[in-house]
């Protein structure tokens, strides 16, 4: 990458990794008081709505995003065209939700998720309010006023959630966290941006919009429908509250995922894209994501599979007992997460979002062969399956990164092998002494984390890894120098 494009990227890399250490450090505390005020099953209901309405946001958005940051400069025409259809999907996918509820709800044999589909369904609408100014900020690169919403409407929705479940509401309080933190994004969204759509639609920019974003779309489905295929079934076949065990496994792996790795891809998407035709230096670029995005992955999942069991238990409770398991294999599964979202990423950086689709179908033959076969064996047999998959699925996203930048998946895992031996190496370590308590309870944890992040970072300085050159001399002084303003 070139300088200027080095420089924007960092920055706003930073930016955006203050806005996770906040929001998602908000967003940890209230889930963690949440989980202690609520039942295993209050969980698990929401988890099955999730299924449907996230869904139908893909139909919402239809690959319109990712077609709108990838364009060099976004027209105004384009803006109101994709608002002006984001609208209208929402309107008619939210009426088609309110009139499936009662089937919804008998699916499940619950009839409380009549009105928990109704009430969640309207964040179609709030989503519908938002897509362009989302995409607008991504596309500039610009990610300081969206730090900004994130952590006020995670603050404020959580801490009502959390008043609304100490006086008893139940699951209720988690309903009203989600509806009111979409509706609060897109209100100050649109008071921020100050952006007014226009009563303007041009089918030639549907068209080529919709030609790059269609393959998305598919796509999309493919991923969102077999993503919760999982909680489909466990609602289904096994009871709420493990719906709501295995809920909960996935928000904490979701958490170190979308907060460390999510910053990065959010970032780099539409600044490689402006790389597209120059195939070195895109190579470069991705092989400086895959190392930085494993450095700091890799190590946080190794720790919170090792110290599953005194994290669950010290921070939500010992009814969370059965999510250990649970959590120790999606940490097994989450090490391979940015792993092929890098892959698929260049993809769409080159424009073969044809090819994105084709690779998403094999895929998820994979995943229904691993889902046959898993669900004989229960729950566990289940997400075993998920975990294999997960790895078979890796080595498939990564045929187009060796056909068009000579990127194996040998040279990957060539460039991230002293990560995963570091990673291994602290995981063992801290196996070994978990069991031996210097200090109670949460102070625990912390000193044997600490002492794990301290020991892997002295083997990288040991080692003198690029990651620790890039950590050293760019990212914390580029850190400071945002923080101190000099």
């Amino acid at each position: 990458m070139n300088k200027s494009l080095s420089e924007k990227s960092l920055s706003a890399i930073i930016w955006l990794l203050l806005d996770k250490l906040g929001s998602s450090s908000v967003n940890f505390i209230v889930t963690i008081l949440l989980a202690r005020l609520l039942s295993p099953e209050d969980f698990g209901l929401v988890a099955m709505v999730l299924v449907f309405f996230e869904f139908s946001s893909v139909f919402v958005e239809s690959g319109f995003s990712a077609a709108l940051i990838r364009e060099k400069e976004i027209s105004e025409i384009d803006k109101s065209t994709t608002f002006i259809f984001n609208l209208i999907a929402a309107i008619i996918l939210y009426a088609i939700l309110f009139v499936s509820a009662p089937a919804i709800a008998a699916f499940f044999n619950q009839e409380i998720l009549v009105w928990i589909v109704r009430i969640m369904g309207l964040n179609l609408l709030f989503n519908a309010f938002s897509i362009i100014q989302h995409a607008t900020l991504i596309q500039q690169v610009h990610f300081k006023t969206q730090t900004k919403i994130r952590f006020l409407t995670t603050a404020l929705s959580g801490t009502c959630a959390i008043v609304l479940a100490y006086q008893g509401f139940g699951v209720w309080s988690l309903v009203v966290r989600f509806v009111l933190s979409d509706l609060m994004d897109a209100t100050l969204l649109w008071i921020l941006t100050r952006w007014t759509p226009k009563a303007q639609f041009s089918w030639a920019s549907f068209k080529r919009l919709f030609g790059f974003g269609s393959k998305i779309l598919a796509a999309a489905i493919l991923d969102k429908f077999f993503t919760h295929i999982y909680k489909l079934l466990i609602g289904k076949f096994f009871s709420a509250a493990t719906l709501g065990f295995y809920t909960q496994a996935n928000t904490f792996t979701n958490m170190v995922i979308n907060t460390l790795f999510r910053t990065i891809h959010n970032v780099t998407y539409p600044v490689l894209a402006k790389l597209q035709d120059e195939r070195e230096k895109l190579k470069a670029g991705y092989r400086k994501i895959l190392k930085l995005t494993s450095f700091v992955i890799v190590p946080a999942l190794v720790i919170l599979g090792v110290l599953a069991e005194p994290v669950l238990v010290t921070l939500v409770g010992e009814k969370w007992l059965p999510s250990v398991p649970m959590l120790q294999l999606l940490c097994l599964s989450g090490l391979t997460y940015h792993f092929s979202s890098i892959n698929l990423n260049m993809l769409l950086v080159l424009g073969r979002s044809d090819l994105s689709l084709k690779l998403e179908v094999m895929k998820k033959i994979n995943i229904t062969i691993a889902i046959f076969i898993g669900l004989k064996f229960g729950i566990y047999g289940l997400i075993i399956g998920e975990v294999i998959s997960s790895y078979i699925n890796l080595i498939i996203n990564a045929y187009y990164s060796d056909r068009f930048l000579h990127y194996s998946i040998q040279d990957q895992v060539k460039d991230i092998f002293p990560t995963i031996a570091f990673s291994t190496l602290i995981g063992g370590m801290l196996f070994f002494i978990k069991d031996y308590p210097a200090l109670p309870g949460i102070a625990n944890i912390i000193l044997i984390s600490f002492a794990g992040v301290l020991l892997y970072l002295a083997l990288h300085f040991w080692a003198k890894t690029e990651e620790m050159s890039l950590l050293r001399r760019t990212v914390i002084p580029k850190t400071m120098k945002l923080i101190t303003g000099r």
